[in-house]
């Protein structure tokens, strides 16, 4: 039973740096994970409002349904499972410190581990009627660097977000559509964080000394998006512009709603991004059996230029472009990069049911190839 506890803790603990920050909450859409995105410019699913909202202007009717399962998961994976299993069944591991920490030195190895784990909940829905939309996001999330057996950063905990928005389209007669988008958010979020021995963690049931941290807080994203001949669309896109979190730690989880601090005021630094989306009007062309093609672009932040913090991340990791091919209506195919690593998927849409995959990279660090991660998701549900 040690041995379970310990690899949970493992998995389910989260990362941080000394200074607690909250995050933005975003739903786990498998779908644009699978081609690189969510696009700025993207207006067919309902999830697209929550990055700009002025795709709204585009929108007429869509429902956002609680998904069945909407997960992903990040890591080396193979060797995840591989050495949880061994753990599990006491293999290699006779309970004593050290032998634990031989078990997960050989999953951590000389570059370092980084863990990710991301769960869509249940309170995830909302719908769009004439160009305004709502939506509730619901969110659990683990992630973790584990630098060596003696220091790690973990962070996890869930959130729920609420958002509200309109686009308002401008008709220029043939010079296309304009539209103007406002959205606002409120925020709640519960974490936990340890930067301290993995094994020491593992070992000594140390989950009742980590800290909790709950926050409140609000958001407003401001967006523009123009599509002219239905074939071309741009638009930029201002998140968070203002984002004001309060933070309240409790030294211990066990104390939670209990001997809190005083709230903390902190902000969430804005993101200023770019999108191109190119629709190929093939349908006729193949008599339907393309029924959609759609080629995205994104410039995903140049905010970070701007601000006063000289340390940002490599330009070229802000990136990302990729593409959606619909067979018949039903079947999906899905290729794109994002942050400098491929990512590729399949969707399967019948109506009633729907279900994605994706598999993606993703850079943790400030330079290409310095940290990637592998990652993997899967999302279903089923209209009502």
């Amino acid at each position: 039973m040690k041995k379970i506890i310990s690899v949970f803790l493992l998995l389910c603990t989260v990362c941080t740096v000394f200074a607690y920050t909250p995050h933005r909450i975003e739903p786990v859409e498998t779908r644009a994970e699978a081609f690189g995105g969510p696009y700025l410019t993207d207006t067919t699913s309902v999830y697209s409002f929550f990055s700009n909202p002025a795709s709204l202007g585009f929108m007429d009717k869509k429902t956002l349904w609680p998904p069945i399962a909407a997960i992903g998961l990040g890591g080396p994976l193979d060797k995840l499972i591989k050495t949880g299993k061994t753990l599990i069944e006491g293999k290699g591991s006779s309970g004593n410190p050290a032998a634990l920490a031989n078990s997960v030195g050989d999953i951590i190895g000389e570059s370092g581990l980084s863990l990710g784990l991301r769960i869509g909940g249940p309170l995830t829905f909302g719908a769009v009627r004439k160009h305004f939309g709502w939506g509730f996001v619901n969110t659990f999330a683990v992630d973790g660097n584990i630098f060596s057996v003696s220091r790690s950063d973990l962070r996890g905990g869930g959130g729920l977000a609420f958002v509200v928005g309109y686009g308002y389209p401008i008709k220029l007669g043939k010079a296309g559509v304009l539209s103007l988008g406002l959205s606002a958010r409120g925020v709640t979020q519960v974490e936990t964080a340890y930067t301290d021995s993995i094994i020491d963690l593992a070992a000594n049931a140390g989950w009742e000394r980590l800290p909790a941290y709950l926050s409140f807080g609000l958001g407003l994203d401001m967006g523009v998006q123009y599509k002219v001949f239905n074939i071309l669309s741009i638009s930029a896109v201002c998140q968070d512009l203002y984002s004001p979190m309060w933070i309240r730690t409790y030294p211990k989880i066990t104390e939670f709603g209990k001997n809190g601090s005083k709230f903390e005021y902190k902000q969430i630094d804005p993101r200023l991004g770019f999108g191109i989306k190119t629709d190929i009007p093939i349908s006729k062309i193949t008599l339907g059996i393309i029924s959609e093609w759609a080629v995205y672009a994104d410039y995903n932040n140049i905010w970070q230029f701007f601000g006063k913090n000289a340390i940002y991340r490599n330009p070229v990791l802000e990136l990302s472009c990729g593409t959606e091919l619909v067979l018949f209506k039903v079947l999906a195919l899905r290729v794109g990069m994002n942050e400098m690593y491929p990512a590729m998927g399949l969707g399967l849409n019948l109506s009633k049911f729907k279900m994605d995959f994706s598999i993606y990279g993703k850079e943790l660090g400030f330079e290409p190839g310095y940290n990637p991660q592998l990652n993997m998701g899967f999302s279903m549900l089923i209209k009502y």
